[in-house]
């Protein structure tokens, strides 16, 4: 059984929102809308100023949520294989970004990585999480785009 291109990218949008959410972020919009320069969609993320400090580990699990949520419900590649997640182009260097303005060190990069993955899988484990993502892809779904409130709503 296939599933559409749209669902699959929905999810994967609903995802990087809702953990972004969680995480203490503000979510100022999601869209499915692409633009000319883009692959799929998108999202806008407003971060508190006193989270300033961590934002690049911030910024880097919010990344790693739509790849991670995408494989855990779509099951594309094996989910153990952290590598694998560099097929999503623009989430991995996010993450690789964030991680190389962490550390200096591969080993401790790779390391950091890691601890990242099991800690947003673990949140994407969390039924409640799975319960809001599956609402907001529904909305994206519906709507192609959702701004602060219509997001807000899908919340509960």
């Amino acid at each position: 059984m296939s599933v559409p291109d749209d669902e699959v990218l929905a999810w994967h949008e609903a995802s990087h929102a809702v953990v972004a959410h969680v995480l203490g972020g503000r979510v100022r919009l999601v869209t499915l809308e692409q633009d000319e320069d883009a692959l799929g969609g998108m999202t806008s993320i407003e971060w508190p100023a006193e989270m300033a400090s961590d934002r690049a580990g911030f910024s880097a699990r919010v990344a790693l949520a739509g790849p991670l949520a995408e494989i855990e419900r779509f099951g594309e590649v094996d989910p153990d294989d952290v590598r694998a997640l560099a097929v999503w182009e623009l989430d991995w260097s996010e993450v690789e970004r964030s991680a190389r303005t962490l550390h200096d060190d591969p080993v401790q990069r790779e390391s950091l990585i890691r601890s990242w993955v099991r800690e947003v899988r673990a949140l994407l484990e969390d039924p409640h999480i799975e319960e809001r993502i599956a609402r907001v892809a529904e909305a994206l779904d519906a709507h192609g785009t959702l701004d602060r409130d219509l997001f807000e709503d899908c919340l509960g």
